[in-house]
């Protein structure tokens, strides 16, 4: 057998809106872990915020942070947290612009300006939050998110972080932090080649993904950017897509 590894995005790709995947979406990846494939989570999403619901549907691991944070099995493997350099900067820079961001880290997640409808997380009070005697100290940020437009904040924290617009809202990674460089570690470190790979994903932070992958999938209604980045299309999310399209290329 052809052993495949697979890369699963999750919002958009196999459930949505903090719900559990599908029946149809649970069953395929469960087939295709059964039949001797490496199937894995690649999210954009830290550790601290993927939901039992979806860790129960069983993975050979994660790859959180859109890259920034690896775990095989158990055991983690990789992790590239914000430096204390470039998250005193962002903390300064989004407390002064009064965006709505959630930072999200390896073990809890924090905000900033949110409502207090959405404080489900503690609030951070400054950067000194995450510095030695702060209330955070040493608590691993690997992710920001902001909502609203990007603007004055790129030449600000550009070229040390990177960040993808989506329009209504951004995330901020290290540089250099991206799916496609969390799939090659995981890769490397099963045996399984690049042009066996499948990823999957509907979102501009899947695109070097989709690029990356031997097959890359990307999911009925994406942005016009993700279809061409991918080598073919599949079903959306309501149509059970990720299960249309492992059945077709896993057979």
């Amino acid at each position: 057998m052809r052993q495949r590894a697979i890369f699963l995005d999750l919002d958009g790709t196999i459930a949505a809106g903090n719900r559990p995947p599908s029946e149809a979406d649970t069953a395929a990846i469960r087939r295709a872990r059964a039949a001797g494939h490496r199937v894995f989570l690649c999210t954009g999403r830290a550790p601290s915020y993927i939901y039992d619901s979806v860790l129960e549907v069983g993975f050979d691991g994660i790859v959180g942070a859109a890259g920034g944070y690896i775990r095989l099995g158990g055991e983690v493997v990789y992790r590239r947290p914000l430096s204390a350099g470039q998250l005193r900067r962002a903390i300064e820079i989004y407390q002064a612009g009064g965006k709505r961001v959630y930072l999200e880290g390896e073990e809890n997640m924090y905000t900033l300006h949110a409502p207090p409808s959405e404080r489900r997380w503690p609030p951070v009070d400054g950067p000194a939050d995450f510095e030695p005697g702060g209330r955070f100290a040493g608590q691993n940020v690997l992710k920001i998110t902001a909502y609203g437009p990007v603007g004055g904040e790129r030449r600000l924290l550009e070229p040390e972080m990177d960040i993808i617009d989506h329009g209504d809202y951004a995330e901020i990674l290290p540089a250099g932090v991206c799916k496609s460089d969390g799939m090659r570690r995981v890769l490397e470190l099963i045996g399984i080649p690049r042009e066996d790979s499948i990823a999957l994903g509907d979102s501009r932070n899947d695109l070097d993904m989709l690029r990356y992958a031997g097959v890359g999938v990307a999911m009925g209604g994406a942005p016009d950017v993700v279809v061409q980045a991918a080598d073919r299309v599949t079903g959306s999310l309501e149509e059970n897509g990720a299960a249309s399209a492992l059945a077709a290329l896993l057979g």
